[in-house]
């Protein structure tokens, strides 16, 4: 039987989403958030299995040590490679992994490529050539994948509607989130994206990418599903070590957008630029702290914006001049938080935002075309 799978036990959905995607195009990938159903599977199909990601902190610090005692000590599973993973690269941390029999050390959150290395490597040496996956036929090119799936017939869905999708099931659990303040986030990005445009013709901007700016704007806080309930609750303002919690959900979701692993790449490297830049404001404050000779993309500050309308018609609720306030008090980030340029942009969709808004205020569905 050939050696097929890659289990990855971490109890987080978000890390679980991102692994998987790294490595859907190279094994059969079985995900498990808690230890019990994982060791379970592992006993009914030893043959099957061809290495395990394991994250340190199941539920608590240091559980997943007592996951790997299990696997060394049962003679069916003693020989499957782990690899062990954690956000704490601690020397106690690795040192314990090493003496417990782990082959490799990852630290969260992880870099596609180096993960999809060290991870191939490991399989490759546990078992002989020709046990496992990575040595039978090559795979199809993930577009052809994408081109291949289809539904009684019907395409297959966008990139973009699986990760709605996705976004629901996280929801469901996360009560702090909302779906339709991240879709009306969506629409606002688009209505400015569009606008810039055509305000300022030489930016690079086609009317197709300012679409898929304002879809990808959507997913710009996926990586706060893999962040705790509390930290995610308190918000940026909070300091001391949760504050470098808070903000590790940047990394989070550029990690699972730019696995490159997907055939729609422009939506995706717009979703990874967005993820890791949108809190970063233009005059270089904000998040991450750390300088950089890099412009803040154009798609990630067309985000900023928008949220800021977002948050200040959400502190104008029920005035009459609700937006008009918004965009008088929005001329006071200039040059802080967003550029002059941006702000010209946002009075020049200010017919089209301000009709969005509206609807939103109504509860009403906004109209495909503003």
């Amino acid at each position: 039987m050939e050696r097929d799978t890659l289990l990855v036990i971490d109890d987080s959905p978000l890390d679980l989403a991102i692994l998987t995607e790294i490595f859907k195009s190279l094994f059969h990938v079985e995900c498990f958030e808690e230890s019990r159903p994982a060791l379970a599977y592992i006993h009914r199909n030893p043959d099957r299995i061809c290495g395990v990601l394991l994250d340190i902190c199941l539920g608590r610090r240091g559980a997943g040590f007592l996951v790997l005692q299990q696997l060394q000590l049962a003679p069916s599973t003693a020989q499957l490679p782990v690899i062990l993973m954690t956000t704490d690269p601690s020397e106690e941390y690795v040192i314990n992994a090493v003496n417990k029999g782990a082959v490799d050390f990852l630290v969260k959150p992880v870099d596609p490529q180096t993960v999809q290395e060290r991870v191939c490597s490991v399989v490759r040496r546990a078992w002989p050539a020709g046990a496992t996956i990575l040595d039978g036929p090559a795979q199809p090119e993930p577009e052809e994948e994408a081109r291949e799936e289809t539904q009684g017939g019907e395409p297959a869905p966008s990139l973009a509607q699986r990760w709605v999708r996705l976004l629901e099931l996280f929801f469901q659990s996360k009560p702090a989130f909302s779906l339709s303040r991240y879709r009306l986030l969506s629409k606002c990005t688009a209505i400015l994206a569009e606008s810039y445009r055509k305000e300022f013709p030489g930016c690079g901007l086609t009317a197709e990418q300012a679409v898929l700016v304002g879809q990808a704007a959507m997913f710009c806080d996926i990586g706060m599903l893999g962040l705790p309930d509390a930290v995610v609750e308190q918000g940026e303002e909070q300091s001391g070590a949760d504050r470098e919690v808070y903000f590790r959900h940047t990394a989070l979701g550029h990690a699972l957008f730019a696995t490159g692993l997907t055939g729609e790449r422009e939506l995706t490297g717009y979703a990874a630029q967005i993820a890791y830049w949108h809190h970063k404001n233009v005059d270089g404050s904000g998040f991450p702290m750390e300088e950089t000779a890099e412009p803040i993309p154009l798609c990630a500050q067309l985000t900023r914006a928008a949220w800021r309308c977002l948050e200040y018609m959400d502190y104008f609720r029920g005035c009459g001049d609700r937006f008009e306030r918004a965009l008088r008090t929005m001329s006071g980030d200039v040059g802080r938080i967003i550029s002059r340029e941006m702000y010209d942009a946002i009075q020049a969709a200010q017919d089209k935002l301000s009709r969005l808004f509206q609807a939103e205020a109504l509860g009403q569905e906004e109209l495909e075309e503003l």
